[in-house]
């Protein structure tokens, strides 16, 4: 956790997280006095934003992204593996990973929210907030922040693949909206593998939605599981 929070383009991502954000916000719709829980609503539209859409697959591979290109070129990888096993930089290399694209969203996120909450909340009128509101967006959040860590694993496996910058970070983008053009243009139904609906998650996800989350832990095991097993067939290199 500390190496992720000293890199650069963790922060980055956070910064352009939050711009993104900033710029769906509905500001224009800012009337005082605000009816009550409207906080939670707007910053709701924020994160449905299109703009913010576009920036996952952007800001996912900034921290991690080819992390693995840069040790294996620079020498780093050579020593550091005579100070461990090739099992413990696996672990904490798919994890780091992980966690790269997932946090800078998660961080940006209950950031905006906190920020929400105290400029607009004193401008509501009196009324109570019910926690289903409060989880919702709490939802949405999660939902975006558990796409960027899948993203960024995905760099991650390109990375290792192909040992390139570029593949590193631009084939999560083109399969990102390669994903987005066939469902709205040739696959209406195949609403499964559409980022858009990860996080809107307005179809059939079973009971109370609950299929959403196991779809997104299954698919972060398998990326992770992948990423996992390249990084250690390229280790047996060394």
């Amino acid at each position: 956790m500390k190496e992720l929070l000293r890199e650069k383009g963790f922060w980055a991502a956070a910064a352009v997280v939050f711009l993104g954000m900033a710029a769906g916000f509905p500001f224009y719709q800012i009337e005082v006095p605000l009816n009550s829980g409207s906080f939670l609503k707007f910053y709701e539209t924020a994160l449905k934003e299109q703009i913010m859409l576009f920036f996952i697959p952007i800001a996912a591979v900034l921290p991690p992204g080819a992390s693995y290109v840069r040790e294996s070129f620079s020498g780093f990888l050579k020593l550091y593996m005579v100070r461990t096993s090739r099992m413990d930089y696996v672990r904490k290399k798919t994890f780091w990973i992980y966690g790269g694209g997932f946090l800078p969203f998660f961080l940006a996120g209950a950031l905006g929210l906190l920020l929400a909450f105290l400029f607009l909340y004193p401008l509501e009128l009196k009324g109570s907030i019910s926690w289903e509101e409060i989880w919702k967006v709490l939802g949405i959040l999660l939902r975006i922040s558990f796409t960027g860590g899948i993203f960024a694993e995905l760099s991650g496996i390109f990375a290792a693949a192909f040992r390139n910058y570029y593949m590193a970070y631009g084939l999560p983008f083109v399969i990102y909206y390669m994903m987005i053009i066939l469902k709205e243009r040739y696959l209406p139904k195949l609403y499964a593998l559409y980022p858009g609906e990860w996080i809107a998650c307005k179809e059939n996800w079973g009971t109370k939605s609950g299929g959403i989350w196991i779809f997104f832990l299954v698919f972060s095991l398998a990326v992770m599981l992948v990423h996992s097993l390249l990084l250690y067939w390229r280790l047996q290199e060394i």
